[in-house]
């Protein structure tokens, strides 16, 4: 389209203005940076202007007391040459002075060598000091009753060794308590001093003070002071005995106490020494108490009385009213509590399922609005290698090592069906019945109703449905296309389905085949339309089912009644 002059001469001097805006901006711009760039170079010269001002004000101080004593000691030379002209005495005077202000005068030479050595001699004192004191080892003397009892690192060791003592004194029958009060103070260690633990140090402690002590073997389960026996050995020996004759029906590892065991050397309280076979006794002692606990899915009677150590006469004596055991029920166990308890490992090979997904999937094998099981769900099974700890026979914990799959999960499918061809009304379908077959092929054609049975009055080798001329005929299930085209033996326009089982299905009779052989079609494809070709008095599919060749009552293959399914080991998901 033509464009008037008017609008060119506007267009033109609008892009000039831009233009002229444009090169404005970066003019300005451009001025903007150079402004800047003065600005800073400014500031640096000024910068440099003062850092000059500040140099020479410095060296001017430095070099003033030098400038001083170089016009002094002028002055006093020329005094000298002066006085040389007068008397002996006025000339030995002037050399005299000039000497003593040379050495002792204000900028001479010890006055100069004073000012500057003495800093650098009294710095240098400073670091050998430092590095003196850096080199001593400081120590924490304890003093205690008035006697110095050792040398500790950290005040900790103190507050550990106090415990340490009023663990002991627990044990004594006397009321008054112990006094722990100690004086602490900081000094450097020398050669004959040396630290002491907190373990050495309660001993100490417990030696000066005026309680009854003697030499023995402290006892302590996991830290805690549990008594003193003369010989340890003994007891050492009972407790392995003890881990040896414990009784257990399969293989096991790692069988030991549960708490750590430990023997001290020391002093201790006469009041706190046990005998051997007390402590013995003591140790390895324990009571019953009892417990409740809440059954978990899939346990029995067998599995707890397994897993709580318990004998099946002890549970039915605790639980006489109960009958069945049920997950989330509560029953009475017993549980051993040793005073020193023995745990163990077992290694097994323990087989659990795996749960399979369920997943729905549309499907033509069943008609629209039909739900149903495609393929049945089966859990798979995961063999695991597992360590399982028991505490006193009783299962603690389990600790999976390692695990395969030995079957893997089946994936549930449901089937929602998409297959939408249908009768006019299945009332209609079959002399007001509707069909009840088994549904394995669906119903061939869009609407239409049996005009013909199978057999009927003329040996009659399917079924007629009788629909509008034009309307769709479908594959009744998923198959490969043997046949499509016109046929000479009375079929007219005709395809033939094999569904690869055995099973064969015909239609006839149309006025336009839509598949072509060689193809494979899905069921409820499109395939052709309802005509009258071939030996047909109107319109109509003339629908046959074959099996291994021989003719069938289709009837028997179709349903319109039930949801139905075309998977023999398919179940309805009500089941």
């Amino acid at each position: 389209m033509n464009r008037s002059p008017d609008f060119k001469y506007k267009l033109q001097s609008l892009l000039i203005k831009a233009g002229v805006c444009t090169v404005k901006v970066i003019a300005a711009v451009f001025l903007a940076l150079l402004k800047l760039l003065k600005f800073i170079a400014s500031d640096l010269l000024e910068l440099v202007k003062d850092l000059g001002k500040a140099g020479k004000w410095l060296l001017g101080s430095v070099t003033e007391s030098f400038r001083e004593r170089v016009r002094v000691s002028n002055k006093l030379i020329r005094n000298v040459k002066k006085a040389k002209f007068e008397d002996q005495a006025a000339y030995r005077d002037a050399q005299l002075r000039f000497l003593g202000s040379f050495l002792f005068g204000e900028g001479g030479l010890f006055y100069t060598a004073f000012n500057y050595i003495l800093p650098i001699v009294c710095a240098a004192f400073l670091v050998g000091v430092v590095r003196y004191g850096s080199g001593l080892e400081y120590g924490i003397a304890v003093e205690y009753n008035g006697k110095e009892i050792g040398i500790i690192s950290a005040e900790a060791d103190f507050e550990k060794a106090e415990r340490e003592v009023q663990q002991r004194i627990s044990y004594s029958d006397k009321e008054e308590q112990v006094d722990l009060d100690a004086k602490f103070s900081l000094r450097i260690i020398n050669e004959n001093d040396h630290f002491v633990s907190a373990t050495q140090l309660a001993d100490e402690m417990l030696a000066a003070s005026d309680e009854s002590l003697s030499n023995a073997w402290g006892v302590y389960i996991d830290g805690s002071f549990v008594g003193a026996v003369r010989d340890c050995e003994k007891i050492k020996e009972a407790l392995m005995e003890n881990l040896l004759s414990y009784q257990v029906s399969f293989v096991v590892k790692d069988l030991d106490y549960v708490n750590d065991i430990e023997y001290v050397e020391g002093i201790f309280l006469d009041s706190s020494i046990m005998s051997e076979d007390e402590m013995i006794k003591l140790l390895t002692s324990a009571k019953v108490k009892q417990s409740v606990y809440v059954v978990q899915q899939g346990e029995s009677e067998v599995s707890i009385c397994l897993k709580t150590g318990m004998t099946f006469d002890e549970f039915d004596e605790l639980n006489k009213n109960v009958n069945t055991i049920v997950p989330g029920q509560i029953v009475k166990v017993l549980d051993k509590e040793s005073y020193l308890p023995i745990q163990y490992t077992r290694e097994l090979e323990l087989t659990s399922f795996i749960d399979y997904e369920t997943i729905e999937v549309e499907t033509s094998s069943l008609n629209l609005g039909i739900r149903s099981i495609l393929q049945k769900g089966e859990p798979g099974e995961k063999v695991s290698k597992v360590e399982i700890t028991f505490v006193d026979g009783v299962e603690r914990s389990r600790k999976t090592i390692e695990s395969h799959v030995t079957k893997q999960p089946i994936v549930q499918q449901i089937g929602i069906g998409t297959y939408t061809a249908q009768p006019d009304h299945p009332d209609t379908v079959w002399f007001g019945s509707p069909l009840t077959g088994s549904g394995q092929f669906g119903w061939p054609v869009e609407g239409g109703w049996i005009s013909d049975t199978f057999i009927s009055d003329r040996n009659h080798m399917g079924l007629d449905i009788a629909a509008d001329q034009g309307k769709c005929i479908y594959a009744a299930e998923e198959g490969m296309v043997v046949s499509a085209g016109w046929n000479s033996g009375g079929y007219g326009n005709v395809v033939m389905i094999d569904h690869m089982n055995g099973y064969q299905t015909v239609y006839g009779h149309m006025c336009y085949v839509e598949a072509v052989e060689g193809q494979y079609v899905s069921k409820g494809q499109l395939i052709g339309f309802v005509g009258s070709t071939g030996d047909s008095t109107g319109p109509h599919c003339h629908f046959e089912v074959r099996y291994q060749g021989v003719y069938q009552n289709p009837a028997n293959y179709l349903n319109t009644a039930a949801p139905v399914t075309t998977d023999k080991k398919a179940e309805n998901t009500n089941n």
